[in-house]
């Protein structure tokens, strides 16, 4: 090893271990681990009455540089009657709000190292160090500070509990795929990364599904992709919508898995689908499936008369 790959080597270790002491002074109660394509976090937070505990498990298709200390999971409690919180829920509001029962915001934002992991000094460095992934994440928060009615196959069909997601201080959304019993296991998917919230949603599931039908919509019409397969898509999304104002539910869940089979089956050649936390890559295939596969459940629940 040549002396500027040594000193690389040791330079990496020493910022490492200063960035890992700082994490735990500041997140002393939130526990990070990465086990394979996982990324798993015990949170325990107190407001000096009651405690909040929840277990956070990410689960990657296929991620790169994937540490504790890249993934950069943090969690802290937020007022849910603070107006700048109101306003983040303001798409849904007053439908939407936070149990305070468990008022704990999770924040996952991946750092951006090159700087802090990539020297100049070696050609053969081949990696930033920056986490990367394709397609989508699956986001489970796990909490018994709240609970949920199961049916005998774990799942909370009538809960309003819900998974909501938004950027770093903007507006939070449904991205929903699962509420099961355990007290609530509430799960979603994501093409990029922030901020996620347990809400009551107590809107009719129509509204919920028109408001997502037309983010998909959106979604595919800025995509940067080739203009047949974004018509195809935009075919595919007006017959779900078609089969709804029918209320048939089976057809337009059939065709809302045909969009999302079209988007996987081009996701990675016509449709761009890898995320890195440098945000120098824009994940088309991973944002719009996410907002398919909430659509569905969605759709199931319409399906099943709630």
């Amino acid at each position: 090893m040549s002396m500027q790959s040594r000193y690389q080597t040791v330079l990496r270790a020493i910022v490492f271990a200063l960035f890992l002491l700082a994490s735990a002074a500041a997140s002393a109660q939130v526990t990070v681990s990465i086990v394979g394509n996982q990324g798993l976090a015990h949170i325990s937070l107190t407001d000096g009455v009651s405690t909040y505990v929840a277990d956070v498990t990410i689960s990657f298709d296929s991620p790169a540089n994937l540490t504790v200390a890249e993934l950069n999971l943090t969690a802290s409690l937020v007022n849910p009657a603070d107006p700048a919180l109101l306003t983040r829920l303001s798409n849904c509001s007053p439908a939407c709000f936070v149990d305070p029962a468990f008022p704990m915001l999770v924040t996952v934002e991946p750092l951006t190292l090159p700087q802090m992991f990539m020297s100049g000094f070696d050609p053969n460095e081949a990696t930033t160090g920056n986490l990367d992934f394709r397609n989508t994440y699956q986001f489970e928060l796990h909490t018994a500070n709240i609970d949920c009615t199961a049916d005998p196959q774990g799942n909370c069909p009538t809960t309003p509990y819900r998974l909501f997601k938004a950027p770093v201080g903007g507006s939070f959304k449904d991205i929903t795929t699962d509420v099961l019993k355990g007290s609530v296991r509430a799960r979603g998917r994501g093409g990029s990364f922030s901020e996620f919230l347990i809400v009551e949603d107590v809107r009719a599931s129509s509204t919920v599904e028109q408001g997502k039908a037309n983010d998909l919509q959106g979604r595919i019409q800025s995509a940067s992709i080739p203009v047949l397969l974004q018509s195809n898509l935009l075919s595919e999304l007006a017959s779900v919508q078609a089969s709804v104002s029918l209320l048939n539910y089976a057809a337009a869940i059939a065709n809302l898995e045909q969009l999302i089979a079209d988007i996987e089956g081009n996701a990675g050649t016509a449709i761009a689908n890898a995320w890195s936390s440098d945000h120098t890559l824009i994940n088309d295939a991973g944002e719009m499936l996410s907002l398919a596969r909430t659509l569905r459940y969605t759709l199931v629940r319409l399906q099943n008369g709630n």
